[in-house]
C-alpha cells in the first residue's frame, strides 16, 4: 500500500482524502501538512494522518512514499521538483503549473530522478470520458469534427481578497486554472493537441480582481475544431458535447451520464458502470508507482494543457488569435 502525505489541506484536499480513506487497498494517507496548525490538527485526527510541521519534515520522512499537493498553483513546480529530488513519487491537481517552462523542467527533474508525477484531472477517469474515447477509436462518430464543453460554477461569488484564489497570478483567465483546464484535457484526450486559440476573458460581475466571463475557439492539430466556456458567478454547469458525421455525444461527466444520437435516431441515454473518479485517479497513481502500469494523464498532456491555458490568457489580453508551439 502506498503511503502518502497531503500537502496544503483546503476543501480540495479534503475531497480526495475522503475518496480513499477506509475504501482502497492500494494508497493510505499517513502524513499531512499546512500552514495553519488548527487545519492540520483537523484533518489528522479525521484521516488518522501525522501531521508534520513543514513540507521539508514531510520530504525527508523515508517511510513516506508520495506526496498529494493541493496547494496553490504558483507553488506547484517547485514543490514537484522537491519531492522527485527528495525520492517522493508525486500527485499534484490541476493545472500542472502555470507556465510551460516550470513544467517542463518539473517534468524533466521527476523523469530523471525515476518518480512517478501525476497531474489531478480527474474528469479523464469519468465514465462518459471513458466511453466517448473508445466510440471515436471505434469509428462510430463517423468522421469527429467539432466538441464543445463547460465548465462553470459561482463559488468565486464568496471568495474574500485574502483568498489565494482571488489573486490574477493564482488564477489567469478566471476559471480557467480552476475549472476549464478539466475540458481541454478531455478535449485534447478525444481530438489530440490544440494549436490555436482565440479567446475573450472579462470581470462583469466580482468584485474581487478575477475574470469571471471566459471562453475560447480551438483549433486542433487533426482539423476539428472546439468550443470552451468557463464562468465563475452562474450556477453550476458541467458538461462536452461532441459531434461527428454518424453521431454527437451529449455527456455530464461529473455525473456519470451520456447521451447519445446517431443519424436518423432517436436520442438515446448510454448506460454506464458508475466510477468514483478521485479513487480511480489516486489508485491509478499507486499502480504508477509500484511500476504495475503507467499513468494515463502523461506529464506531456499535462504541460500542453497549461501552454493552452497560457495562449487563451494571452489571446484574451492581446485580442488575437494565438498559435501554440507546445505540443504533446
Amino acid at each position: 500500500m502506498l503511503k502518502v502525505a497531503v500537502v496544503g489541506l483546503g476543501w480540495w484536499a479534503d475531497e480526495l482524502a475522503k475518496s480513499i480513506h477506509r475504501k482502497s487497498k492500494k494508497i493510505i494517507i499517513v502524513g499531512c501538512y499546512s500552514r495553519s496548525a488548527h487545519r492540520r490538527e483537523l484533518f489528522a485526527t479525521r484521516y488518522n494522518a501525522k501531521p508534520y510541521n513543514s513540507y521539508l519534515s514531510i520530504l525527508n520522512d523515508q517511510d513516506i512514499e508520495a506526496v498529494l499537493l493541493c496547494t496553490p498553483h504558483s507553488q506547484h513546480a517547485k514543490q514537484v521538483e522537491e519531492a522527485a529530488l527528495s525520492g517522493k513519487h508525486v500527485f499534484v491537481e490541476k493545472p500542472f503549473t502555470l507556465s510551460v517552462e516550470s513544467g517542463e523542467r518539473a517534468a524533466n527533474i521527476c523523469e530523471k530522478a525515476g518518480r512517478v508525477l501525476a497531474v489531478g484531472h480527474n474528469r479523464r477517469f469519468s465514465a462518459a470520458v471513458q466511453k466517448v474515447k473508445t466510440m471515436l477509436e471505434a469509428g462510430e462518430f463517423g468522421t469527429a469534427i467539432h466538441c464543445e464543453a463547460n465548465f462553470s460554477n459561482p463559488r468565486s461569488i464568496n471568495y474574500d481578497t485574502d483568498s489565494w484564489r482571488a489573486n490574477r497570478t493564482e488564477s489567469p483567465g478566471g476559471g480557467i486554472a480552476g475549472m476549464g483546464v478539466h475540458m481541454i484535457d478531455a478535449m485534447t484526450h478525444f481530438f489530440g493537441p490544440i494549436v490555436r486559440v482565440s479567446a475573450q476573458s472579462k470581470r462583469l460581475v466580482l468584485t474581487v480582481d478575477l475574470d469571471d466571463t471566459t471562453s475560447a475557439l480551438f483549433d486542433f492539430k487533426n482539423g476539428q475544431t472546439g468550443y470552451l466556456g468557463t464562468l465563475t458567478t452562474c450556477p453550476s454547469t458541467i458538461y462536452f458535447n461532441l459531434y461527428g458525421t454518424k453521431a454527437n455525444a451529449f455527456a455530464d461527466p461529473d455525473a456519470n451520464r451520456l447521451w447519445i444520437r446517431k443519424v436518423n435516431e432517436e436520442l438515446l441515454e448510454v448506460d454506464l458502470v458508475q466510477v468514483d473518479t478521485l479513487l480511480a485517479e489516486l489508485e491509478e497513481f499507486a499502480d504508477a508507482c509500484a511500476g504495475r502500469l503507467e499513468f494515463r494523464i502523461k506529464p506531456a498532456n499535462a504541460i500542453h494543457t497549461v501552454a493552452v491555458m497560457q495562449a487563451m490568457v494571452r489571446s484574451a489580453a492581446e485580442e488575437k488569435l494565438i498559435n501554440i508551439d507546445k505540443l504533446f
